[in-house]
């Protein structure tokens, strides 16, 4: 698992495919998560991009994604139920998967054909 934005958000990457979520310290600066504003499956987004908020009693936080590519899962039982996210950040609680753009590598290899 690696961090990022200072370690608010977590991601694991699996081939092209990478889930993201929040860590404990995200949380911390939440307090009780109240809502969470999901990104849109299909979207593409640049690293960095903020493509989902979530609301909690003590402040609110955008995330930003740790990189570039396509969303292609939402955690949908989070908008019904956001306490997923605060009971198990690190497992249930993860809020989207993207699929990775091509890398650098692959781009040249694609060049030189």
């Amino acid at each position: 698992m690696k961090e990022y934005d200072e370690g608010r958000i977590w991601f694991t990457q699996k081939g092209k495919i990478v889930t993201v979520g929040i860590t404990e310290r995200a949380l911390q600066e939440l307090g009780s998560v109240q809502s969470i504003s999901l990104p849109t499956e299909g979207e593409d987004c640049m690293q960095d991009d903020v493509v989902a908020e979530l609301e909690g009693d003590q402040s609110s936080f955008e995330m930003i994604s740790p990189l570039e590519g396509m969303i292609v899962s939402v955690n949908d039982e989070l908008s019904e139920n956001p306490d997923v996210v605060q009971n198990d950040p690190l497992d249930e609680g993860w809020i989207f998967k993207m699929k990775l753009g091509k890398t650098e590598d692959e781009e040249e290899d694609e060049q030189e054909e």
